[in-house]
């Protein structure tokens, strides 16, 4: 199930960067979702596990024509998506894997374009079951002027009935400049296919889903993902907080200074994870990173409001460099008790 991410009231805009438009003319069927769903969106997201006040997706190229984003609650608690160009029943086609691990349970699914529209006011594209079809389930990405909706639809039943709504994000693309390098790194979006999944699928468990519970049997796993990294965070605890659970955020800026002040601004606009570490880990390992530098952030949220204040132990946000393709780590000490 999904974990607690920050429940802040942000205000919301778009970021200072326009991003480039790199769209060539193309026979493939909604090329421009790769474009239009880049950067780092900001928003509220209604699940089938509850509301979340804040929530972020943060999709930047991992090669030419694979865009990649990831939801990070806790350890084997995550969520992926990525779009990409596929070579798939004899043509180039748009698709979307989705998946990652639910507790100990791993899964991914894959997505075929099937709609794609534009009007004068909104940009639609709709991804089904690349087996099951929309009776199986379905995601769609609606853009109007400045804002994402981003819908997924699934089939509970397994009896190919009306899927339901399983999570509603809407939200604005507050920074596409963290997509910059990436972008200008791979000379994003090319025509170029990011994998053959030739004309269908197999060893499936389901003959109506391109859904895969095991790994080995993914056509399309985290070892064949260029460019994206691991990160293992190792934490300290103060004496008074241990054994207790923690709150780490990665964000692009730092939120808690030498001095103990924490910066709202870059709480409410920088972050890109919020994960929780339980009170017997004493280390998280952050997969799928895109590389950057960041600043990680870990507290100990005794008041429940999701981030640091009076009363709480945290870490000074410390910066860290990853390089692509690597598996890192950084040492972080949470000691400082905010006034």
């Amino acid at each position: 199930m999904f974990v607690l991410a920050l429940l802040l009231s942000i205000s919301l805009g778009c970021g200072q960067s326009e991003p480039m438009d790199n769209t060539t003319d193309t026979d493939i069927k909604g090329f421009t979702l790769l474009n239009d769903l880049m950067g780092h969106w900001i928003g509220e997201n209604e699940t089938a596990f509850g509301k979340f006040d804040w929530f972020a997706f943060d999709f930047r190229p991992i090669s030419g024509s694979h865009l990649h984003s990831i939801y990070e609650g806790a350890t084997n608690q995550n969520i992926i998506t990525s779009v990409f160009i596929a070579d798939y029943q004899g043509k180039q086609q748009i698709m979307a894997r989705n998946g990652g691990w639910l507790g100990p349970q791993y899964r991914a699914t894959y997505f075929l374009l099937d709609q794609y529209e534009q009007t004068d006011q909104s940009t639609y594209y709709r991804l089904v079951d690349a087996v099951g079809g929309v009776k199986r389930s379905y995601m769609e990405f609606r853009f109007e002027k400045d804002t994402l909706h981003f819908d997924a639809y699934k089939d509970n039943s397994g009896s190919l009935d009306e899927p339901i709504h399983h999570m509603g994000f809407k939200g604005v693309n507050q920074n596409p400049n963290f997509a910059d390098a990436a972008r200008e790194r791979f000379s994003f979006p090319t025509t170029d296919s990011e994998v053959n999944f030739r004309s269908s699928f197999s060893n499936l468990i389901d003959l109506d889903s391109a859904l895969y519970l095991e790994e080995s049997d993914d056509p399309f796993p985290k070892s064949q993902h260029g460019h994206l990294s691991d990160l293992t965070i190792n934490v300290q605890r103060d004496m008074a907080i241990e054994n207790q659970n923690l709150l780490l955020y990665i964000s692009k800026k730092a939120i808690v200074n030498p001095q103990g002040v924490v910066d709202f601004e870059s709480l409410n606009t920088q972050v890109i994870r919020t994960i929780t570490l339980t009170s017997t880990e004493d280390f998280y390992k952050t997969t799928y990173l895109h590389p950057d530098e960041y600043y990680i952030t870990v507290f100990r949220d005794a008041d429940s409001n999701y981030f640091p204040s009076s009363g709480d132990y945290t870490s000074i946000s410390k910066l860290h460099t990853v390089t692509p393709e690597t598996d890192g780590s950084v040492d972080v000490v949470v000691d400082f008790l905010i006034p």
